[in-house]
C-alpha cells in the first residue's frame, strides 16, 4: 500500500500532473455554477417549433400584460371627464325671469298691458316646441290667473326666493344640451365638474340625468314643486325652456389626466394555471409570450425542489464534466505536443474555457432571435487555441466546450451539430496561419458551414417553406463572420498583453527589416548568413516531426545577435585576419565565445523580442561544452582544468524547437568547418557525432525529443546540408568546380533574403 502511494504522488507530481488535475477539477466545479447545474436547463427558445403539446406539470401564476392593458383600456374608457361650470348665463337667465314677471304683474288685465308687452306674456303660453299660440280669449283668462298670483308684495318676495330654489342646483351643477362624446370615449353614466372660479381639487361627481337637459323634464319638475301651480309652473316653463343655456365646457387636459390615473390604477392582472392545462400546442413555433409563459412555469418548478434535489445534480453535472474534462485533456496531453506546458499556462487555458462559457450561457438573453448565438464564444475559443497552440487541440477541446454549452441550455442535437460544425470547420482552416486576413476568409467559410447546417436541419424537421429557417440560418453565418473580425481586431492586443507568439507575430519578426537583423547585418554579415542558413536547416527539422518550423527559423535568425558585440572574435567574421584568440588564454576566449549568449538575451530584450525566441537565444548552446578551447587548455598543460569552466550557463533546450536548433547550428557549424567537396556520407558521419554528444551530454533531457523524432531530425539536417554543400560539374576551362558555401548560400536563394 505504501509503494502505491508513492507511486501515486510519483505520477502526479511528473510533468505537474497533480497541479492540471486540481485545476481541471476547480473549473469543473465553476463549470457547474455558470450553468447553474443545481437545476434542470430551460429548453425553450424563440422561433423554436414545438413537435409536442406542452402540458402544465407544476400549477402557477403569471402576470398577463395583455389582460392587464385591457383592463387599463377598460379603465380608461370608462373614467368620467371633466367640465368646467359656468353658471353665470343661468343666472342671468333667472334674473330676465323675475324682471319680465314683475314687468307683466303691472298690469291687472290683459287689456291694461301695453303693446310692446304682450308678446312677453305670449312666450308664456307657447307649450315647449311648438310656434302656434292660444286663442286671445284663453290668453286673456290665463294672465289673470297669472296676474292674480303676484296680488302682494310678499308673493314677489317668495317668488324671487322660488326661483332661486329651482335654478340653484342647476347653476350647481350645470346643464349639458348632449354629451359631447360617444361611450367608447368615456362614461355615460357619470361627469366631474369644477367651476370655473375654482379648482380640480373642488371636482364633484354627478350623474349624466342630473346634467343632461333632454326635454327639462327634471327642470319641470323643479318648477312644479316649488310653485305648487302646475299651470303656473308650466307656463314659466314654457318661457324658460328655449332659452336655457349650456353651462359646461369639457376641460379635455383634466379629462386625459383621470383616464391616466384610472388607468394606472388597474392592478396586474395573474392568470392562474392549473396542472394538466395545455400551454402551447404542438406544431407552434414559439414567440415571446410564449417564452414568457413556460418561462414562468419552469420557475414555479425550480421553487419544488429541495436542497437535496439540488445539491445531487450539481454533484452530478459536474462530476460528468470533471471526468470529461480529464479524458479530453489526457488524450490532448498524449497525442498533442504544442499544449499548455507549465500550470501557469494550463491554468489560462482553463481560465479562457470559463470565459468562453459564461459567453454562451448568457449571450442568448442578449438577443431576440431563436438563433444559435454560442458560436460567437465557441469560434473566438477555438480560434485563439487554434492560433496559439494547434488545431489539434482546439478541435479537441470543442467538443467539449459544445457538450458544457448544451448541458447548460438544454439545446438539443441540432444545435450540437451546428456549434460543433462551425468550430471544428474553423479549427482545421487554421493549421498554419501567416495573415490576419486569413481570419475573416476562415469566418466566413465557417459561417457558410453554419448557414448549411442549420437549413440542412431544419428540412429534416419539415422546414423547408419556412422563412425563418432561412432567417435564422443567415443571422448563424452573421455570429460567424462577426467573430472572424473581432478576432482579427483583438488578436495584436492579446498577443502584446500575453506574450503570445502567433505565425503572424513570427512573420513580422522575421522581417529582414527589423532593427536588430540590420543591426547584425552591419556587425557581424557572415554571422546572419549563418543564422540564415541554421533557419533553413532548423526549420525544415522541425516541420519534418510536426514542430513549430516558423519559430524555429525566426530563432535561428536572432539566436547569434550577441555577436554583435565582438564579431571580431568569432572565427566566420574574420576573413582572412588573424585569429584573435591565438594571442588569448583559453579561458578568456571561452569567457569572451560563451558571453555572447548573455548578450544576445540581453540585446533581445532591449529590443522587446517576444520570450520564446529569447528562450531559444538563452538555450540554443545548453550547457554544452566549449570542447576546442577546453581541450586547448588540456593540451597546454594547465592544472586544475574544471570542465565547468568551459561550459555554455544554459539552460538546457527545454522545448524540441529549442533541441532542434541547437542541432542545426552545431551541424552547420561544423560542416561548414570541413571545407568545400566533402562527400555526403561525411557529413551524415559529423552530423550523426553531433547529435550522439548532444545526447550523451544529456542536452536534450527537458526537451521532450523522442528518439525516433531524433533520428528524423537528423535525416533532415543531413539533407539540408548535403544540399546546401553539393558540388558544381566540371566547366571545360578547368575553373573550381567544388562548391563553396557562400555559393549554396547564393543557389539557395539565402543570399537574396539577405541583401533584401
Amino acid at each position: 500500500m505504501h509503494g502505491f502511494f508513492n507511486r501515486t504522488a510519483a505520477f502526479l507530481k511528473n510533468g505537474h500532473r497533480g497541479k492540471f488535475i486540481v485545476l481541471m477539477f476547480l473549473t469543473s466545479i465553476v463549470f457547474g455554477c455558470v450553468v447553474a447545474a443545481w437545476n434542470p436547463p430551460f429548453r425553450f427558445r424563440i422561433n423554436q417549433i414545438i413537435d409536442r403539446d406542452i402540458i402544465c406539470n407544476t400549477p402557477f401564476a403569471v402576470f398577463s400584460p395583455e389582460q392587464t392593458q385591457l383592463e387599463a383600456y377598460h379603465a380608461r374608457i370608462s373614467a368620467p371627464h371633466v367640465f368646467i361650470n359656468d353658471p353665470q348665463p343661468l343666472i342671468q337667465l333667472r334674473e330676465a325671469l323675475w324682471n319680465t314677471v314683475v314687468v307683466l304683474a303691472r298690469a291687472s288685465t290683459y287689456s291694461e298691458l301695453e303693446e310692446q308687452d304682450r308678446p312677453l306674456w305670449l312666450d308664456f303660453l307657447r307649450p315647449t316646441g311648438h310656434e302656434e299660440i292660444l286663442e286671445h280669449q284663453d290668453a286673456e283668462a290665463a294672465f289673470a290667473d297669472f296676474v292674480a298670483y303676484f296680488r302682494n308684495e310678499t308673493n314677489f318676495d317668495e317668488f324671487q326666493l322660488k326661483l332661486y330654489r329651482m335654478f340653484s342646483p342647476f347653476e350647481e351643477s350645470g346643464i349639458l344640451m348632449r354629451l359631447p362624446f360617444g361611450p367608447e370615449h368615456g362614461s355615460q353614466d357619470r361627469i366631474l365638474v369644477y367651476r370655473r372660479d375654482g379648482n380640480m381639487d373642488q371636482l364633484q361627481e354627478y350623474s349624466v340625468s342630473q346634467v343632461l337637459l333632454r326635454d327639462g323634464a327634471l327642470m319641470r319638475y323643479a318648477m312644479h314643486r316649488e310653485m305648487r301651480n302646475q299651470h303656473l309652473g308650466d307656463q314659466l316653463f314654457n318661457w324658460i325652456y328655449p332659452k336655457i343655456p349650456e353651462t359646461l365646457r369639457e376641460d379635455q387636459h383634466a379629462t386625459a389626466i383621470i383616464a391616466k390615473e384610472a388607468a394606472d390604477a388597474v392592478e396586474d392582472v395573474v392568470v392562474e394555471y392549473t396542472q394538466g392545462q395545455l400551454l402551447v400546442k404542438a406544431g407552434t413555433t414559439l414567440q415571446r409570450g410564449d417564452i414568457d409563459l413556460l418561462l414562468a412555469e419552469y420557475k414555479a418548478f425550480l421553487r419544488t425542489r429541495t436542497q437535496t434535489e439540488r445539491l445531487g445534480r450539481f454533484i452530478s453535472v459536474s462530476s460528468v464534466f470533471f471526468l470529461t474534462l480529464l479524458i479530453v485533456v489526457s488524450l490532448c496531453f498524449r497525442t498533442e505536443r504544442r499544449r499548455p506546458q507549465t500550470p501557469q499556462a494550463f491554468f489560462y487555458l482553463m481560465l479562457g474555457m470559463i470565459a468562453t462559457i459564461v459567453a454562451a450561457q448568457y449571450t442568448p438573453w442578449l438577443t431576440l432571435i431563436g438563433t444559435e448565438p454560442e458560436i460567437l464564444a465557441i469560434m473566438l475559443f477555438v480560434m485563439f487555441i487554434a492560433v496559439i497552440y494547434s488545431w489539434q487541440l482546439a478541435t479537441i477541446l470543442a467538443v467539449f466546450l459544445t457538450i458544457v454549452i448544451i448541458s447548460g441550455n438544454g439545446s438539443g442535437i441540432a444545435s450540437f451539430i451546428v456549434l460543433f460544425g462551425t468550430s471544428v470547420a474553423t479549427a482545421i482552416q487554421l493549421g498554419r496561419l501567416r495573415s490576419r486576413g486569413k481570419l475573416v476568409t476562415v469566418s466566413i467559410i465557417s459561417g457558410l458551414v453554419a448557414f448549411v447546417l442549420t437549413v440542412a436541419l431544419g428540412i429534416q424537421d419539415d422546414r423547408f417553406f419556412v422563412g425563418q429557417l432561412y432567417v435564422d440560418a443567415a443571422i448563424n453565418f452573421l455570429w460567424a463572420v462577426l467573430a472572424g473580425l473581432l478576432m482579427t481586431g483583438i488578436l495584436p492586443f492579446i498577443e502584446r498583453q500575453f506574450g503570445i507568439l502567433t505565425d503572424m507575430s513570427l512573420l513580422e519578426l522575421g522581417d529582414m527589416s527589423h532593427p536588430l537583423i540590420q543591426k547584425l547585418i552591419k556587425a557581424a554579415p557572415a554571422t546572419h548568413g549563418h543564422c540564415i542558413q541554421v533557419g533553413i536547416i532548423a526549420e525544415n527539422a522541425a516541420d519534418a516531426i510536426l514542430a513549430k518550423g516558423l519559430l524555429v527559423r525566426v530563432g535561428a535568425h536572432f539566436h547569434d545577435i550577441g555577436k554583435i558585440m565582438k564579431p571580431e572574435y568569432f572565427s566566420e567574421n574574420q576573413f582572412g585576419m588573424g585569429n584573435v584568440h591565438d594571442n588569448l588564454e583559453p579561458q578568456i576566449s571561452t569567457i569572451v565565445l560563451i558571453a555572447h549568449v548573455k548578450d544576445g538575451v540581453d540585446l533581445a530584450k532591449q529590443y522587446h523580442i517576444p520570450k520564446p525566441l529569447i528562450d531559444l537565444i538563452e538555450q540554443h548552446h545548453g550547457t554544452s561544452l566549449a570542447s576546442f578551447f577546453y581541450g586547448r587548455a588540456i593540451k597546454e598543460g594547465q592544472e586544475n582544468v574544471a570542465e565547468s569552466t568551459y561550459r555554455y550557463p544554459g539552460p538546457k533546450p527545454k522545448t524540441k524547437e529549442a533541441a532542434i536548433l541547437m542541432i542545426a547550428d552545431a551541424s552547420e557549424s561544423a560542416c561548414r568547418s570541413l571545407g568545400t567537396g566533402i562527400p555526403p556520407n561525411k557529413i551524415e558521419a559529423k552530423i550523426r557525432t553531433i547529435i550522439k554528444q548532444k545526447l550523451d551530454d544529456g542536452q536534450f533531457d527537458d526537451s521532450g525529443l523522442t528518439l525516433n523524432e531524433l533520428k528524423i531530425i537528423e535525416k533532415s539536417v543531413v539533407n539540408s546540408i548535403v544540399a546546401a554543400m553539393h558540388s558544381r560539374i566540371q566547366y571545360p576551362d578547368g575553373t573550381q568546380t567544388e562548391r563553396d558555401p557562400l555559393d549554396a548560400m547564393q543557389d539557395s536563394g539565402i543570399w537574396r533574403m539577405v541583401q533584401n
